[in-house]
């Protein structure tokens, strides 16, 4: 089982970076956990998402993608050294049927790691439905709904979870960060790490804000090479 923890330290998914590994100070990313990664488009999210997998690949483990946003570009995973034939992907409609899906990967004992790209693209089945708009805290009671059965079964299975989120701009008059992500706060809570990343060129900086088994606000950078896709680009600070 690859990222396998000595006894009496915690058993992560190596991100593929010593510099991201050594900013969580765990290891990598946190199995039996939820861990959010989120930033602006383009800054790399599914690259870093997709190169874990392909490192687990390497190494004799198994991922699962739920493509929320009927995205993947297998071409590009490929790119990026991914084993299409060892990686399976699911189109869900709705966010229950996300959820739905993640769970049965986690109870399937056949995977390590499942992504669910993105947070911001599950749409509740009540809003599909009916069209609502303008349906956030639809979306928010409904995601916190799903997170709690799916921590609750991440924890029992040692399935490591990563969802890709959306940066979100709060109002300068509304408390808090300005700079969040989206889904409303359940996701916040049932992260057991986030990761913010912002890009400037083909520098990729990334934060840890939130890490449950060390210190938080840890940072370092990763740089971008077309083809090849992030490399290290310095040490974690």
């Amino acid at each position: 089982m690859d990222g396998g923890a000595a006894r009496g330290r915690l058993d992560v998914c190596p991100t593929g970076f010593a510099t991201l590994d050594s900013a969580l100070q765990i290891g990598g990313y946190p199995r039996g956990r939820i861990t959010e990664i989120f930033g602006p488009e383009n800054c790399g999210k599914t690259a870093l998402a997709l190169q874990a997998i392909a490192r687990l690949q390497r190494y004799g483990g198994a991922a699962a993608w739920i493509d929320a946003e009927h995205a993947f570009h297998p071409q590009f995973a490929a790119q990026l050294g991914v084993s299409l034939a060892g990686l399976p992907v699911a189109e869900p409609a709705t966010t229950e049927e996300a959820l739905e899906i993640a769970r049965r990967f986690a109870c399937s004992g056949a995977v390590d790691l499942v992504v669910i790209d993105s947070a911001a693209a599950l749409v509740p089945q009540l809003e599909l439905e009916t069209g609502l708009g303008g349906a956030g805290s639809l979306h928010s009671r409904v995601l916190a709904s799903e997170l709690r059965r799916l921590a609750w079964l991440a924890s029992r299975t040692a399935v490591c979870v990563i969802f890709l989120n959306q940066t979100r701009v709060r109002p300068a008059s509304v408390p808090g960060e300005l700079e969040t992500s989206a889904g409303g706060p359940s996701l916040k809570l049932y992260a057991a790490v986030r990761i913010a990343l912002s890009a400037a060129g083909r520098k990729v900086r990334f934060r840890v804000l939130k890490n449950r088994y060390a210190a938080a606000f840890t940072a370092g950078e990763l740089e971008w090479r077309r083809g090849v896709g992030f490399e290290e680009a310095g040490s974690a600070r």
